[in-house]
């Protein structure tokens, strides 16, 4: 229980700092204009993050230009307003693409900071293309690249301001909402690499199940543990990133926690049902050039389940605390540091049992987590054009689950707590992970093109334990699972068979080269990477290769091609001590882009991708937890996006993807359609801005249904009239699909200002029109049919204090 009582107490400790700290910045915050909201920021260059000088800056309110100026030496910009609003803020000079921000919100009394970087542009072009660019955007990525903005994610139907289920509007993603988690042209969540400022944390979300779903989530919990307004930027590429990157293969997320504003501060608050949070986002007070973001929330959702009459899904509690501090030591000096601490807790017992409905889910469950994340980095900008970064970083997680049965039907008529026979942690799976690593980058400009370098090194220490109490029936197994007789119709786990441990410690090592080259209107970035890794004593070469060619000042071709690796799961590794030398599955995958800019506003963009896959890890017998690298497969598809940017007071977006990933294990038995793979999916979505305190936006999805198995039903496998189960005999792998998934999200935004205190408050609205869609069967062995969950309209509704 010690994370919920620190989560406790953290949180008061914040709410006193948030709370009462603020008298002892009241001097500093006299200095700062109270009858006009300013806009500020800083224009450097994508490439050597140096200012540019001589950018002409133009604040835009509905399509007029209200002010302009040009930025001195220190490529900085201000703008002032007499009145809150949302503008947009445009950025141009010669040999750049220019930089457009569309909803840069303006406070009365606030400074808001925008800072943008700018891309260089061929010399042979008089015309520029206006492109949105941000800090964090690499220039020679390929055109399905994309940057989100802050407010794009707070404001996302459907989303809540969960990033995760936010990127569903990108071509090749989905995101059903049920989930925190994303999927990419039909690779799982658990494919994804994820970056949080740079350092590797893949413990995003909260109950990532290990144990309790007949068919596996995949890598997705029911909630981020970011809180909404915590990201400040995110960057998203679906295939193709540079040599700098390896470890997974579905996509690379990079996450920016937001930086503190270095002017204004600002206390946020939060309350409903489930719990509140506390945001501190401003000037540290305590160090000259230093701006902080803390952020503290406590969750706990067992009250609200009890409240809407689902009682039998549990008691979770959150618990999530962010601390982020930006350190300007001098104009080429910059300290970072990052704090993460996430514990999370659930429980399932047999008084949840009893309100499920006809008793159909009978698990008991128990789930605690804690997982830290504790880094610095430093930027040093040296000479000219190079840039050095050095991050080090402690990433530390403990989980334990447990699984255990009740038998409610041997309790009729009238079963009770105290009458239903239970067997509490049959199954329990312990998994502790700690990692100290270092990631250094270099880049300089060498007069071709841009140079660099790194090195990745972490030591890595597991321990893992899978543990049975005793022997434990499955009802849900393939035909060729292991059963001492063949007649027997489920298949029992023995802890002889099962049970495993797993201890050890670790070192992986990494380092990359890549140089773009620059001929005139194409460029070229050719890379190479080296990653070594102590778990499976493997060794592997990773050449990477990306071009970009601007036909026209509006119209540019991305083509890459490149070798990428995917480190097998620990979870993997520790399941069997024959799997200790499991190697790395590769992606071999080539890609062809186009991105045509209509007028001002609009955007088209189009890709075609194939992945040749191989030495993927194929699990094995359900009965024993060995695994082997004989899969193969691949993936083909393309995304197509079209686009308008929010001008003029509305916005809108049009996408469709067509994928086709396939997937053999070599084991006899024939190729099937990977578990994520849907075919067909389409987007639309707009959103309309008719004044600055409303906003209306919604967005429509359809996608193709899950692959699922075939199967076949066994009666009363025990041939026992008091003790009756069905069992569900899979006798072919993803060869029919769950019904196609459609779903319209809406969300209304509302502000108001009253004296020095924003009110902000939301209603977003999740499956509107109450489509039930599917995304898993449970196994229900007592009635012998599958279970489907309900998943209706989930209205949320938001209300937030900015003071």
């Amino acid at each position: 229980m010690l994370p919920k009582i620190l989560v406790r107490i953290l949180t008061l400790l914040c709410a006193w700092f948030l709370l009462v700290s603020p008298s002892t910045y009241a001097v500093h915050a006299q200095s700062q204009p109270s009858d006009s909201a300013t806009l500020t920021g800083t224009i450097i260059d994508t490439l050597t993050l140096r200012a540019v000088q001589g950018a002409i800056a133009r604040l835009i309110d509905n399509g007029i230009e209200q002010q302009r100026l040009t930025t001195d030496s220190t490529g900085r910009y201000s703008f002032n307003s007499p009145s809150d609003g949302v503008f947009t803020v445009q950025i141009e000079v010669e040999g750049y693409n220019s930089a457009a921000d569309q909803n840069v919100r303006a406070v009365v009394g606030k400074v808001t900071v925008t800072d943008f970087a700018l891309a260089p542009i061929s010399s042979s072009f008089e015309e520029i293309t206006v492109t949105s660019t941000a800090i964090g955007t690499d220039p020679f990525a390929a055109v399905t690249a994309t940057r989100i903005s802050r407010e794009d994610i707070r404001t996302a139907p459907g989303t809540g301001g969960d990033i995760f289920r936010g990127l569903d509007s990108l071509p090749g993603v989905i995101s059903t909402g049920e989930f925190s988690n994303f999927t990419v042209r039909g690779r799982g969540p658990r494919d994804n690499l994820i970056l949080i400022d740079g350092i590797p944390f893949d413990k995003v979300v909260h109950f990532d199940q290990t144990l309790g779903e007949d068919e596996d989530i995949g890598g997705g919990g029911r909630f981020s543990i970011f809180a909404p307004n915590i990201i400040g930027g995110a960057s998203f590429e679906p295939g193709g990133w540079s040599a700098a990157y390896s470890g997974r293969n579905g996509s690379l997320l990079q996450l920016d926690i937001a930086e503190g504003n270095p002017i204004t501060p600002t206390v946020s608050a939060r309350l409903d049902l489930a719990g509140g949070e506390l945001t501190y986002d401003g000037p540290s007070y305590f160090a000259d050039n230093t701006s902080i973001l803390l952020s503290a929330r406590y969750f706990d959702f067992g009250n609200v389940f009890k409240l809407i009459g689902q009682d039998d899904l549990g008691d979770p509690e959150i618990g999530d605390i962010i601390f982020k501090s930006v350190t300007n030591l001098s104009g080429d000096h910059t300290v970072e540091l990052l704090a993460i601490y996430s514990p999370e807790d659930f429980v399932r017992d047999i008084e949840n049992v009893l309100k499920s409905p006809d008793l159909e889910d009978s698990d008991l469950l128990r789930s605690e987590q804690e997982s830290l994340l504790v880094g610095g980095t430093w930027t040093w900008l040296g000479g000219q054009t190079g840039q050095l970064t050095n991050a080090v970083f402690l990433r530390d997680s403990g989980k334990t689950n447990s699984q255990g049965e009740t038998f409610p039907d041997l309790a009729r008529p009238e079963p009770t707590a105290q009458t239903i026979p239970i067997r509490e942690d049959v199954l329990t799976i312990q998994e502790n992970e700690q990692e100290l690593g270092w990631r250094s980058d270099f880049s300089i400009e060498t007069g071709m093109g841009l140079l660099s370098m790194g090195v990745r090194l972490s030591r890595i220490k597991l321990d893992f334990d899978t543990r049975l109490s005793g022997d434990f029936n499955v009802y849900v197994y393939d035909q060729n699972d292991f059963r001492p007789d063949p007649s027997q119709k489920f298949v029992v786990l023995t802890p002889v068979r099962f049970n495993s441990a797993y201890s050890t410690s670790e070192t992986r090592y990494a380092t990359y080269l890549d140089h773009a080259f620059t001929f005139g209107n194409v460029t070229l970035r050719p890379g190479i990477r080296f990653d070594r890794d102590g778990f499976s004593n493997q060794s592997v070469w990773s050449p990477r290769l990306s071009t970009t060619w601007q036909a026209m000042p509006k119209t540019k071709f991305s083509a890459t091609a490149g070798v990428y690796f995917q480190q097998p799961r620990f979870l993997d590794l520790a399941s069997d001590s024959a799997n200790s030398k499991l190697k790395s599955e590769r992606t071999d995958q080539v890609s062809l882009g186009l991105e045509h800019f209509i007028r001002t506003a609009g955007r088209f963009s189009a890709e075609v991708y194939y992945q040749a896959l191989k030495d993927l890890v194929v699990l094995g017998d359900a009965t024993s937890g060995l695994a082997n690298n004989d899969g193969n497969g691949h993936a083909t598809g393309i995304d197509i996006s079209l686009e308008r940017r929010m001008i003029g007071k509305w916005s809108a977006l049009m996408t469709y993807s067509y994928s086709r990933s396939r997937r053999n294990d070599n084991d006899g038995t024939l190729a099937y359609n990977a578990d994520f793979n849907r075919p067909h999916s389409f987007t639309f979505g707009s959103a309309w801005e008719p004044n600055d305190r409303w906003s209306v936006a919604a967005k429509w999805k359809y996608a193709s249904g899950r692959p699922t198995d075939t199967f076949i039903i066994n009666e009363n496998v025990f041939n026992d009239p008091n003790f009756v189960r069905f069992s569900k005999e899979l006798t072919a792998n993803n060869i029919n699909r769950l019904p196609d998934y459609h779903s319209l999200n809406i969300r209304i935004d509302y502000r108001r200002r009253v004296g020095n205190v924003s009110l902000v408050t939301f209603l977003d609205i999740i499956n509107a029109y109450g489509r039930n869609n599917v995304s898993s069967l449970e196994w229900d062995e007592r009635r012998g049919m599958n279970v489907i969950g309900d998943f209706g309209v989930f209205p949320q509704i938001g209300l937030k204090l900015e003071f």
